[in-house]
């Protein structure tokens, strides 16, 4: 892969977490925050998870372009972010600073959460206390990866 295809297929990426940070952000806006439905919370914690997925997405295709094969261990989701987390020997960027790292890992969790449970035991309270910062990760996230692709 090269270089030019590589933003490219970042760039869209990011358009369409994009684009599932203004769907939380208009459920957000719809919602009766104080008693929310099952739908609602199985809706949200979706867009939450899709927005984690969107970032895991990115890591792959950088350790692609870097001909840096992902991990194959049970724990191989948690390995490629760490990867992007503190210098390596694998030549891959550092991305992410404290606040990313700590920020990324519980959406990484909430998304683990998400797909292996039900809606109606996700705490609305976590949900929440998640999507008040994700405005501000997806930019700094964004910051990151535009540092990266210049």
């Amino acid at each position: 892969m090269n270089p030019e295809r590589l933003k490219v297929e970042i760039l869209i990426e990011l358009k369409e977490m994009s684009i599932v940070i203004d769907d939380i952000n208009v459920l957000m806006n719809e919602t009766d925050l104080t008693t929310p439905s099952n739908i609602q919370k199985a809706a949200t914690s979706s867009l939450v998870a899709q927005f984690y997925t969107g970032i895991e997405n990115i890591l792959k295709r950088i350790s692609k372009y870097h001909k840096v094969n992902l991990p194959k261990s049970d724990s191989w989701h948690i390995e490629l972010f760490e990867r992007f987390c503190e210098s390596n020997d694998k030549n891959l960027p550092l991305l992410f600073d404290d606040f990313l790292k700590n920020e990324l890992i519980n959406y990484r969790k909430f998304r683990h959460f998400v797909y292996h449970g039900y809606s109606n035991k996700i705490s609305w309270e976590r949900l929440l206390s998640g999507i008040k910062n994700i405005n501000d990760v997806f930019f700094k996230f964004k910051e990151s990866i535009n540092t990266y692709i210049k």
